[in-house]
């Protein structure tokens, strides 16, 4: 309890802000890195070799349950275009966040071509894969998936089946 009146404390005097900041900062990790993981950030480099950035945060909803909310950036060929996900996870091992993974997906982009064209992208599946949590919090998740992709009908219209592989690096607290 003294805690966190202390941090109530430094919050509330007039010392500087970006001290203030620091503090709180500090507090909190320390306070974190004593319960176990409920956080995940990551990114997917292996999809910037073929023109997709793909970052999300994913954090626990349960014993054995998470949710992560991804964007992404797609520059492939002459389409371009941003886009959302999320992917509901259940874990089959011992903790949340480790081991064993299986969950729904769902997404969407807004893509353009060259010549300005505009369409909507929606995609639904499944990913399955394994979430590794190191000692110093470094995160390695191993994951693939099969989807249906629909939509886009003014840039050629899709309506097909896609699969998934990869590797996001990230960090747990």
């Amino acid at each position: 309890m003294h805690f966190f009146l202390y941090i109530y404390y430094i919050i509330n005097t007039n010392i500087y802000k970006m001290k203030r900041i620091l503090i709180l900062v500090v507090a909190l990790i320390s306070f974190s890195a004593v319960n176990s993981q409920t956080s995940v950030i990551k990114a997917n480099p292996l999809g910037l070799a073929v023109g997709v950035a793909n970052a999300g945060y994913e954090f626990t909803m349960g014993e054995k349950n998470s949710l992560t909310v991804s964007g992404t950036y797609y520059k492939v060929s002459d389409i371009s275009g941003i886009g959302a996900g999320a992917e509901y996870r259940w874990y089959f091992g011992e903790e949340v966040l480790k081991g064993w993974h299986a969950g729904p997906t769902v997404g969407f982009f807004s893509l353009k071509d060259n010549a300005n064209t505009k369409a909507t992208v929606f995609t639904f599946g499944g990913e399955a894969g394994h979430q590794w949590i190191f000692d110093n919090n470094f995160v390695v998740d191993v994951f693939a998936g099969l989807g249906y992709v629909t939509g886009g009908d003014k840039l050629a219209g899709l309506n097909a089946t896609a699969i998934s592989l990869g590797v996001s690096l990230g960090y747990a607290w």
